[in-house]
């Protein structure tokens, strides 16, 4: 299964690995693993299609850098943090520190 990488208009780096600020399809299954959300859920909280939460997710669909941009927000509002990949490691994803 081809990764589904997307580009939320970030610079691009002189290395060969992913540039930050994209929106991987692996990241997008588990921020809503973590927030216990099912795709469905996902584009409701995005008024997105479920079918394109669904093929962006399997890396089937590319969808437009806009949509990578509300994915992330929507995540993002929901207290999702993104970790973007270097070259040690890949992207991943965590939840916000709890506010007191």
């Amino acid at each position: 299964m081809a990764a589904s990488i997307l580009s939320t208009d970030s610079p691009s780096l002189n290395w060969s690995g992913p540039t930050p600020g994209l929106l991987v399809g692996n990241q997008c299954r588990a921020a809503r693993a973590m927030l216990e959300w099912s795709q469905k859920d996902l584009a409701r909280h995005a008024r997105i299609s479920a079918v394109t939460v669904r093929g962006f997710e399997r890396g089937h669909t590319r969808i437009k850098p806009s949509t990578a941009r509300l994915l992330r927000l929507t995540f993002e509002v929901a207290g999702v943090r993104f970790i973007e990949a270097s070259l040690s490691c890949g992207a991943g994803v965590r939840l916000a520190e709890p506010v007191d």
